[in-house]
């Protein structure tokens, strides 16, 4: 008996990084990668024709990230599992991409077999967290049982990081490729969800939250 191999979605807005990851896939006996999208749009475009077992996505992929597609994949093809390929290693990221779905988060420099045994987990209805991601998981699943999250976007803390830098909004806008008038209702959001009232005060909050050291 022949038994049907996995299928395999990769969404990913670096197309070098989805052929290496396609590359690890196909040698696999049982995996088989069905399709590649660089961004939410596109793969929301596929699923429309075709399903895969796994999705694979990056977080951040221009103005909708990978936790836009994780909600809206759960809500529609609530079937698929998804595992995220982040270079993130916080618990925010973690716990946010949990509470959306996701079954699994790996980061990018994640070895071959861990990548192929976190495919096989999900699978199985487990939550496959990269090993070296355990005390970072621990946080994610105490953050989840609380009543009340912040509910932080993967942008709004990537633009955290960048405003602790003391980057301007102008900076921001070029380094992140989003238009200044993006940055400016990011900015709005970060202070109204952390309630902090100056960049010293966001920065007690970045540290007291492990979104910074």
């Amino acid at each position: 008996m022949v038994l049907d191999k996995i299928k395999v979605f990769l969404v990913d807005d670096h197309d070098i990084l989805m052929d290496g990851i396609e590359a690890i896939l196909q040698r696999s006996a049982n995996i088989c990668v069905i399709g590649k999208a660089n961004s939410v749009e596109m793969a929301e475009q596929y699923l429309k024709v075709k399903q895969p077992d796994v999705l694979l996505t990056d977080i951040n992929m221009g103005n909708r990230s990978g936790l836009d597609l994780t909600r809206m994949v759960k809500e529609k093809y609530p079937q698929i599992k998804i595992i995220v390929l982040s270079m993130y290693d916080d618990n925010f990221h973690i716990a946010n991409l949990l509470k959306a779905g996701a079954s699994g988060y790996l980061l990018k420099n994640v070895k071959n077999e861990e990548l192929l045994r976190a495919i096989t987990k999900v699978l199985a209805n487990e939550t496959y967290i990269q090993e070296s991601l355990a005390p970072s998981y621990l946080s994610a699943v105490k953050m989840t049982k609380q009543e009340k999250l912040h509910n932080l976007s993967p942008r709004e803390i990537e633009i955290i990081k960048l405003i602790v830098e003391e980057n301007t909004t102008a900076e921001i806008s070029e380094r992140l490729f989003i238009s200044a008038h993006t940055v400016e209702t990011h900015r709005k959001n970060i202070w109204r969800k952390t309630a902090a009232k100056s960049v010293i005060g966001l920065i007690n909050y970045a540290r007291k939250h492990q979104i910074i050291p």
